[in-house]
Formats: C-alpha cells, structure tokens, sequence
C-alpha cells in the first residue's frame, strides 16, 4: 500500500480509504491481510487481471494507424465498361476502399448519384440532372464481330444479331439501341435479344449470331482464347458514326481528387485496346 500511494502520489490513508470505498461499492473482498501487510483474494486476483487487460486496451484506443482506415467507394457503370474495369482494378486497387461495383442503366445512375447514394458513374449516355456533373474521360470505337469462320460471306441483312432485350430511355446524344447500333443505316436480323452481355457473348462465341460491343471487349474476349476460336470484325463502315464517348459521372459537390483522378485513368485504360 506504502509503494502503492507513492507511485499514485496520494497518501497511505487516502489510498485505503479508496480501497475501503471500492470493496463496499463492489461487494467484494478484494484484499486479506498477510503477515504484516496485505495481498490479494481470489476475487481481487480477477479483478487484477481484468483492470490491468482494460487498461492497455484503453491505452490501445486511439492508437489507429491512418492508413488502415477504410472507407466505402460505390461506383456504377454500363455493363460494357465493367467488363473491362474489372480487370483494369489490379493496377489501380483504390487502397483503402471496399469497392462496390454496380451494374446500373443510363439515367439511374444519375439519381443516385444527385442523392449521394452512389459515388460515382461510368457511362456512355449521360442524362444531365441537377447536382451531377458529367466528364468525358476518352472515346472509343463499336463493332460487329462474330466468331471466326462464321458468317463470313453473307451480307449484313443475313447475319442473326444477338441484342440487348430493352432500348434506352431518350437521351441528350439521342442513342436509341443501348449496343450503340445505328438501325438507319444498317438495318439488322434481330434474332437473339438478352438482358446479360455475358449471355450475348456466349451465343456469340458458339457461332449463333454477331454481336455489336466496344472494341475493347472484342479485345479483351480475345485475349483470352485461341488462334481458332477468336472474335473477327464483320467490316462495316469506319467512321465517326461508329465512335462513342465515355463519361464518368460525381455529384457537383464531389472535388476531383484522387480517388476520381484515379477512376478516370482506370476507365480510360479500360477503353483503349492495347
């Protein structure tokens, strides 16, 4: 007790007054006497233990390193550009961040982005909308591609298409077919019609029907298959008609820091073939 009040800078008899106050409010005996002084009961050693735990938690408390802070990053896209910025997030892992990645329509990303229910958007029909700014980050060029030794010498009015199963809502850039397709010029066989890109590209690569995609994801479909089984380019023509723009979508409050720095580099990278 005499090393006790020392080391606590109060007196002898302050401090048994304290140990006296606690046992009473605690309803244990803490402390036996012990020859000439004192020691711990069985419940005093648990209390014991107990503090001393308690104390280098609280002592821990405070003590956060900055970067393990993590924070939430909710980014919505067009299903073309997930397909590319899945891959492209291993070169820019947004450390720090859970990453939510949603596949969201035109004009719904907007909203949820003017009530701050989604950080940012990825899109290539944006829709103006009060609070949301929009910023064209790259261009990228459209395609009809097939699989090879498919299709080949018949004329675009003969080849089955594989479609999305809904049209885009009006739109500023006036896009009607959400593939990009320009029906007034080239007129097609919509044989197939899906709401998944990822079953478009699967009858595609069985050889069922042609499909209108970003030649990004011809590319990246490619990569990753044989000399035999690729996706060729059905030769339309080549001109800006055939060029969409990519934007990334924030709410106007939203600061272009480096987390919207970071997206517009990733998408930008997701977009162009290499």
């Amino acid at each position: 007790m005499t090393k006790a009040s020392k080391l606590l800078h109060i007196t002898h008899s302050g401090l048994s007054k304290s140990m006296k106050l606690l046992q009473e409010e605690s309803g244990l005996v803490l402390l036996r006497p012990a020859g000439r002084g004192l020691a711990l009961t069985e419940e005093g050693l648990q209390i014991y233990r107990r503090a001393k735990e308690f104390l280098e938690n609280e002592e821990q408390l405070f003590k956060v390193e900055k970067n393990t802070l993590r924070s939430t990053l909710r980014i919505g896209a067009v299903e073309i550009f997930l397909v590319a910025m899945g891959e492209q997030l291993k070169h820019h892992p947004f450390e720090n961040n859970i990453i939510t990645l949603l596949d969201l329509d035109p004009g719904n990303m907007e909203q949820l982005i003017a009530t701050r229910q989604l950080d940012f958007g990825v899109t290539y029909a944006p829709f103006p909308m009060e609070n949301v700014e929009i910023t064209e980050i790259g261009k990228y060029q459209l395609g009809c591609y097939h699989l090879k030794g498919a299709f080949e010498r018949k004329k675009i009015k003969e080849i089955p298409f594989v479609v999305p199963a809904m049209g885009l809502s009006s739109n500023p850039l006036q896009i009607k077919e959400r593939d990009g397709w320009l029906e007034s010029i080239y007129p097609r066989d919509k044989k197939y019609s899906v709401n998944l890109l990822s079953t478009a590209i699967e009858l595609t690569l069985q050889g069922l029907c042609a499909i209108y995609i970003p030649d990004f994801v011809a590319h990246k479909i490619n990569a990753a298959r044989n000399s035999k089984e690729l996706l060729i380019e059905y030769p339309l023509q080549r001109n800006q008609k055939n060029i969409q723009r990519a934007f990334v979508l924030r709410h106007k409050d939203q600061a272009e820091d480096t987390t919207f720095k970071q997206l517009c580099r990733m998408v930008k990278e997701a977009i162009t073939c290499k």
